[in-house]
C-alpha cells in the first residue's frame, strides 16, 4: 500500500518544519520513543520532499484505517470509492489507479487532505513513507520503503523524527494498518532475540555507515572478513569473470543507511534462505555480495548509487548474491522431485541439480559444481537466478 500525495503542509518533507533536536545517545531512535518500537533506519536520519512526484499515488492501493472509523468518514464524503474497495488479508484497501490515484490533484497534492485536513487522509498515506509497521511479540517493528520513495539522508537532526512516527502509528487503530504479524512460533522470544541483536547492529553500522569492515564486524566475526571477500572474490570471477571489489564511499555509506531495514526484509520475507536463526553468517556473506554488485552497477552508471537504486538491486540480485554466499558450502539434494524452471537452454539448471543429487556423497563446495557448467557469464549468472528454489532446498537440509 502506498499513496501520499504531497502534503500541503509538507510536514516530514521539508527540513525546515523540524525541530532539530539532539541525538546524542542510541543514533538508531529517538530517546523519548518507547523502546518496544524498533526502527529499521536512524532517527532524524532520512527526509523527504514531497514536489508532486507522485510516484507513491500510482497504482500501490489506499489503506484505510477502518476500525478507527475512517472508511465510514470516507465514504460517507466520497461514496463512489465503495465500489473501489478490495480485501488484502486482514485489510480493506481501495484501488487506484496505476497512472495516478483518484485524490491527487493536477499539483501534485492529495484533494482530501486539501478539503478536510491531513487527519482524514488514508492511515498508510499519513504513515508513507514509513508505513510498513509490523507486529512481533510485544515489539513493534517500522520500516519504510525505498524502493517507491525518494527518500534522502539529511543532516543529522534535520531528517523525520522517530517520535513523529511513532505519534502518527499511535492515532491509528486498525491493527491491519499498524500490526501486521510477522511470522512466528514463539513471537513474543522472536521478538525480545530479534531486538536484541538487531538493534545494536543497527547503532553500529550507523555510526560509520561507510566503513565496510566496522559494518561487517557488526554482524559477523570480524577475523572472517578476509575470507569472506576471498570467496566472494572467487565466486564473482568464476561467474562474472571479474573479482569481487567493494564500492565507493558514496555509495558504501548509501548502503550503510540502507542495511538494517535490508536485513529485517530478508529474515522476515517471503524468500526463506533457510531457518531464522541459520542466516546471520549467510545473511553477512550476501550482503558483502550485494556490495560487489554495487560496485558493478556504479561501473554502469558511472556515478554512486542511490538507496532506491541499491534497494532494487538486493531485490533483484538476492538469488545470486545466496549463491555467493554459500560458494563455499556443499549443496545437496535429496531424491525427489525438482522444482525446475519452464525455460532452461542447454538444460544448464537441470545439470546443476543433478550435480546437487549427486554430492549427497562428494561434498563438494558450490563454487566445485558451478565450474562445470558452461564458462560465459551470461549464462552462469542466468542458471544460478534460475536455480534459486533448487539451491535454497540443497542447503536447507544442511
Amino acid at each position: 500500500m502506498g499513496g501520499a500525495a504531497r502534503s500541503a503542509s509538507r510536514r516530514h518533507g521539508n527540513a525546515d518544519d523540524q525541530d532539530g533536536c539532539d541525538t546524542a545517545g542510541d543514533a538508531t531512535r529517538d530517546q523519548d520513543v518507547d523502546d518496544s518500537i524498533y526502527f529499521t533506519w536512524p532517527d532524524r536520519r532520512f527526509a523527504y520532499d514531497c514536489r508532486g512526484c507522485a510516484a507513491c499515488c500510482k497504482g500501490h492501493g489506499i489503506g484505510i484505517d477502518v476500525a478507527g472509523g475512517q472508511l465510514v468518514q470516507l465514504l460517507a464524503r466520497r461514496p463512489a470509492l465503495a465500489a473501489f474497495l478490495r480485501r488484502r488479508g486482514d485489510a480493506i484497501t481501495a484501488f487506484n489507479p496505476r497512472d495516478r490515484c483518484w485524490f491527487l490533484d493536477d499539483g501534485g497534492l492529495c484533494r482530501i487532505e486539501v478539503e478536510d485536513g491531513r487527519a482524514a487522509k488514508p492511515a498508510s498515506c499519513r504513515l508513507f513513507p514509513f508505513n510498513r509497521v509490523f507486529r512481533l511479540g510485544a515489539f513493534t517493528i517500522v520500516d519504510y520503503n525505498s524502493v517507491i520513495c525518494p527518500l534522502r539522508v539529511a543532516d543529522d537532526g534535520a531528517g523525520v523524527p522517530h517520535a513523529d512516527v511513532a505519534a502518527e502509528i499511535a492515532q491509528i487503530a486498525d491493527p491491519a494498518v499498524v500490526g501486521t504479524p510477522l511470522p512466528a512460533r514463539d513471537p513474543d522470544a522472536e521478538g525480545r532475540a530479534f531486538v536484541a541483536a538487531e538493534r545494536p547492529i543497527a547503532a553500529a553500522v550507523f555510526a560509520a555507515p561507510g566503513d565496510l569492515a566496522a559494518a561487517w564486524a557488526a554482524q559477523a566475526d570480524p577475523s572472517a572478513l578476509d575470507a569472506a571477500r576471498d570467496a566472494a572474490s572467487a565466486a564473482f570471477t568464476a561467474v562474472l569473470g571479474t573479482s569481487w571489489q567493494a564500492p565507493s564511499l558514496p555509495t558504501l555509506t548509501a548502503a550503510g543507511w540502507l542495511t538494517p531495514s535490508l536485513r529485517f526484509n530478508e529474515l522476515y520475507g517471503p524468500r526463506q534462505y533457510a531457518p531464522r536463526p541459520r542466516m546471520p553468517p549467510v545473511l553477512a556473506r550476501m550482503w558483502l555480495a550485494w556490495l560487489g554488485f554495487a560496485a558493478l552497477g556504479e561501473q554502469l552508471a558511472g556515478r554512486p548509487l542511490g538507496l532506491q537504486e541499491l534497494t532494487t538491486l538486493w531485490s533483484e540480485q538476492a538469488p545470486l548474491m545466496h549463491a555467493v554466499a554459500r560458494w563455499t558450502e556443499p549443496p545437496a539434494l535429496s531424491p525427489g522431485p525438482l522444482e525446475l524452471p519452464g525455460a532452461d537452454p542447454g538444460g544448464v539448471v537441470r545439470s546443476l541439480a543433478q550435480a546437487c543429487l549427486d554430492n549427497r556423497k562428494p561434498r563438494r563446495p558450490l563454487g566445485d559444481l558451478v565450474a562445470r557448467l558452461p564458462a560465459d557469464p551470461a549464462t552462469r549468472v542466468t542458471a544460478l537466478k534460475a536455480a534459486e528454489a533448487i539451491l535454497r532446498t540443497a542447503f536447507a537440509a544442511r
